[in-house]
């Protein structure tokens, strides 16, 4: 019987624990996966402890029911107590201006919750409507994001193309997977509305960890030339991440089916003439 090595190779880990190679590293800077540094070679990585958060991880999976929804200002409280949890700041944002914000779009912040219970809150994405212009203006540091008034975000009434301010994204520490969850409701959103109402830009500003490794999951592209923190996706371009392909096959799905439609609808007259 093969023995078991003590330590492997971090693409070994990924393999085991079904993770990309962010989340492993994850692990290991937080102390869970203990590290064999070795001179002119590459690292490797304790088996043991690679099993033992594979174990957590299937238990979590397990035990874990999740939803996604988009915020109500009831969610307020929950999502600051969340903040509060990942920033250690006694005050995070203005709520009384996220509720502003949430009477004119309802549709702005989404979140994934424990199932039955929108208390516990796991993470959320806003993605803020606006005018590129103010957006532009935010990413040049000529104006907070805070300073974002009602009457500046859009709501959804009108037809066309839109771009969004990804104001904020965060995901409990234990739960980082749920950023997932909440990305794919936006998307799928978003391919629901297509093509009266679709995503032309969405622009963010790497401010935070998570807002940093959001950028990369994505592969947003760099704004230098505004600022070193400016980034933008432009989803009328072929997107590189997994979720914007899925995305955009779903756009071409529907564009598809809308086609079919349109063409069988004359031949669906021809027929009737005939008869």
């Amino acid at each position: 019987m093969e023995k078991t090595p003590e330590y492997v190779t971090s693409h070994e880990g990924e393999r085991i624990l079904g993770i990309k190679r962010n989340l492993f590293f994850h692990y290991v800077t937080s102390g869970q996966i203990r590290k064999q540094e070795r001179e002119n070679e590459q690292n490797l990585y304790n088996h043991a402890d690679i099993m033992k958060v594979k174990e957590k991880r299937d238990k979590k999976k397990k035990r874990l029911s999740t939803s996604v929804d988009w915020q109500k200002i009831s969610d307020l409280p929950a999502i600051l107590k969340l903040d509060l949890e990942v920033y250690n700041e006694n005050i995070v944002g203005d709520i009384g201006l996220y509720i502003s914000w949430e009477r004119k779009n309802d549709k702005i912040t989404l979140l994934s919750f424990e199932s039955n219970n929108r208390e516990k809150v796991l993470a959320y994405v806003s993605l803020v409507p606006l005018p590129e212009q103010v957006i532009l203006s935010i990413l040049k540091e000529e104006r907070e994001e805070l300073s974002i008034s009602p009457e500046e975000i859009e709501t959804y009434e009108r037809k066309g193309g839109y771009t969004l301010l990804a104001e904020s994204a965060v995901a409990h520490p234990k739960h980082p997977e749920q950023l997932n969850n909440v990305l794919r409701g936006f998307l799928t959103f978003w391919c629901e509305q297509y093509p009266d109402r679709y995503i032309e830009k969405i622009y963010a500003q790497a401010r935070t960890e998570l807002g940093d490794v959001l950028i990369r999951k994505l592969y947003f592209s760099p704004l230098y030339d505004l600022s070193d923190t400016a980034y933008v996706l432009d989803l009328r371009k072929s997107g590189i991440s997994r979720l914007v392909k899925g995305f955009q096959e779903c756009l071409k799905t529907k564009e598809s089916q809308l086609r079919g439609r349109s063409t069988s609808r004359p031949q669906q007259l021809e027929q009737r003439k005939q008869q």
